[in-house]
C-alpha cells in the first residue's frame, strides 16, 4: 500500500468509528417552551372594598310660601358581593361581559340649617344593594396583566329621607322613599393573573342611580333625591 492509500483507509477508518459512536449518543430533546395561556373562558369571583355614597335632597315645601332648600348627604361604608363573567381575546386585547351582584354597608347622613327656627333640613340616604351589567375591554400590558375600562347598567336598592326643618315624624313634613333605581356605572381597573386559573384585579368604579322623587301625604312637599357612588375594591377570580 502506498502512502497515499494508507491515508485514505485512515481517514476512512476514523469516519466509520466516530459515526458508530455518534449514533450510540442519545437524542438532545429540544427545550419546551410552555404556551401562553388564554384570557378566554368563563369566570366567577367575589369581591371587597370601600364604598363613598353621596346625595342630594332638593326640598320644596309650597305650604311655607314656596320656600326652597337643598342638603347634600355624605359617607363612607363598605361593599362585597360576587360576581360572574366570560372573556374573549384577540391578540393582546381582551374584551368581556360581567354581571355583579353586592351589599353595601354604612350610607350618608347630615342636617343643614336653611331656616332660622326648629332644627334645620336634615337628610339621609343610603344605597343598599346594587346589581351591574357591564362590558369591558383592555390592553394586554403583559400576557399575564390586563389594564381595562368597563361600563354598563346599574340597578340598586335606595331608600332616602328628609326631614323639614326638624319635624321628624311628621307625616306633612317628613318624606321617605324607597326604590329599586336603574342607572350607569363606568370605571376602570388592572387585572393580574396568578397562574391559568386565578387571577386579582383592582377595580375603581363611579355609579349613578339617577333622581327619586317624594311627596307628602298631602302633595303638598315634594324632595328630589339624587343617588351616587364612588367605590374602589379588590376582585378575586377563578377561571374555568
Amino acid at each position: 500500500m502506498n502512502y497515499r492509500g494508507f491515508l485514505l483507509a485512515t481517514a476512512g477508518g476514523v469516519a466509520s468509528v466516530s459515526g458508530a459512536q455518534a449514533a450510540d449518543l442519545p437524542l438532545k430533546a429540544a427545550p419546551m417552551i410552555a404556551p401562553v395561556a388564554s384570557w378566554t373562558g368563563l369566570y366567577v369571583g367575589a369581591h371587597l372594598g370601600a364604598v363613598w355614597q353621596s346625595a342630594t335632597g332638593d326640598y320644596n315645601a309650597d305650604t311655607c310660601g314656596g320656600c326652597f332648600g337643598g342638603n347634600t348627604a355624605k359617607g363612607t361604608g363598605v361593599i362585597g358581593g360576587a360576581q360572574l363573567g366570560y372573556n374573549w381575546q384577540s391578540a393582546n386585547i381582551v374584551y368581556g361581559l360581567e354581571a355583579t351582584i353586592s351589599g353595601l354597608g354604612g350610607g350618608t347622613h347630615t342636617k343643614g340649617v336653611f331656616f332660622t327656627q326648629g332644627k334645620g333640613n336634615a337628610l339621609e340616604a343610603k344605597i343598599d344593594w346594587l346589581a351591574t351589567f357591564r362590558a369591558r375591554a383592555g390592553w394586554l400590558m403583559h400576557p399575564d396583566t390586563l389594564l381595562y375600562a368597563t361600563g354598563g347598567l346599574a340597578v340598586g336598592g335606595v331608600k332616602n329621607t328628609t326631614d323639614f326643618n326638624g319635624l321628624h315624624g311628621d307625616a306633612f313634613t317628613t318624606k321617605s322613599v324607597s326604590k329599586t333605581k336603574t342607572g350607569w356605572v363606568v370605571g376602570g381597573g388592572m387585572e393580574h393573573r396568578l397562574n391559568n386559573n386565578w387571577s386579582v384585579a383592582f377595580e375603581g368604579l363611579y355609579v349613578d342611580l339617577g333622581k327619586t322623587t317624594g311627596v307628602n301625604v298631602n302633595a303638598s312637599k315634594t324632595t328630589t333625591f339624587k343617588n351616587t357612588a364612588v367605590i374602589g375594591q379588590v376582585k378575586v377570580n377563578y377561571k374555568f
